[in-house]
């Protein structure tokens, strides 16, 4: 990065309140900086009615681990005097505004605001929901630097209620699974308006942002893509398809080697134990593989990080050999476009 660059996010560190990251110029997202200072974290994410504290985190943290929460939701440091939450919410990094939905009842995200960070390799998004207000400016298309401010934190939802003393901001890191989403969603006639095009919450993936952000802390990765290749797979997964699907056009950087040129049979893909494809290896036909078209595939798979998982299901553990879960088949339906 330019020394200017640097410069002008520490300017941001300094002026606006949000806290650098080691040195990958990467921002924490509200001005709490309990994270940065290695405290507990009851000290910054905001737990469910329940009180417990986990229950804050991403995974299979809530109703005993029989439900996902696909993100972290952090508390406020700053309150009015009615007790609403008066922290800024900032983009971790430089990026693009890629979708903002200002009317709370349009989903159960409430307000909130998508950030794709182009610059990045992979290109990954960050969504901040439940905001009380979208930031001057954002709006789609907007450019936006690490600490630009994007709203305000809130309780902002649909279909619940967010009490004033659990404000919060949601907060997700993750990849689309496809950009034609809206064809999957009328195949599913749920009788309702898409109103976020292919920036609806059923077409995101996400990882766990607070092991992300301790790896960028101490200095074990510089960015995503490295990070990404600490992730064990849980499950690699076979596709027979010569099909080259948007998410690999996006997400080049997860692809392990060139397709180009090549007759193109399959996809080998590495699946995370929460289900994000993170890696992707195109298989050929001088490669003498057997499989027909549409044959989907186990390859692989990790006793070890599946057979405790109480959610979020990438395969089946029960039987005498898994079997690829509806929710993974789900997935795959999105990216490739499977009936």
């Amino acid at each position: 990065m330019h020394r200017t660059r640097i410069q002008l996010i520490l300017l941001l560190v300094c002026l606006s309140g949000p806290s650098l990251i080691a040195s990958a110029n990467l921002i924490w997202p509200t001005p709490n900086r309990a994270f940065q200072e290695g405290r507990p974290i009851l000290d910054f994410i905001q737990p469910t009615s329940s009180g417990v504290t986990e229950s804050g985190l991403f995974g299979c943290v809530r109703n005993g681990g029989s439900r996902f929460h696909e993100a972290l939701d952090l508390l406020p440091v700053e309150r009015d005097r009615q007790g609403e939450a008066l922290d800024a919410i900032y983009s971790v990094l430089p990026g693009r505004v890629v979708h903002v939905s200002a009317v709370a009842g349009h989903s159960s995200y409430g307000r909130y605001v998508v950030v794709q960070h182009d610059g990045e390799a992979p290109a990954f998004h960050t969504l901040y929901a439940h905001l009380a207000k979208i930031g001057e400016g954002i709006q789609v298309g907007a450019r936006v630097e690490a600490g630009s401010v994007l709203g305000r934190m809130g309780r902002s939802s649909a279909g619940y209620r967010i009490p004033k003393d659990r404000a919060h901001l949601h907060f997700e890191i993750g990849f689309c699974l496809t950009d034609d989403f809206q064809r999957y969603y009328d195949r599913q006639k749920y009788g309702s308006k898409n109103r976020h095009g292919n920036w609806n919450g059923m077409n995101m993936v996400s990882i766990d942002p607070l092991p992300f952000y301790e790896a960028i802390r101490s200095g074990r990765v510089r960015n995503l893509n490295e990070y990404l290749k600490t992730i064990p797979a849980a499950a690699r997964i076979r596709v027979h398809t010569s099909q080259v699907p948007s998410f690999v056009r996006n997400y080049p950087a997860l692809v392990t080697r060139s397709y180009q040129g090549q007759q193109l049979i399959a996809w080998d893909i590495a699946f995370t134990q929460y289900g994000v494809p993170k890696e992707w290896t195109p298989r050929f036909i001088d490669e003498g593989l057997s499989g027909r078209r549409g044959d989907v595939k186990v390859l692989a798979y990790s006793p070890k990080l599946l057979e405790k998982q109480t959610c979020r299901n990438v395969l089946n553990m029960g039987g005498r050999t898994p079997s690829i879960s509806s929710g993974t088949i789900t997935s795959l339906k999105k990216i490739f476009g499977f009936k």
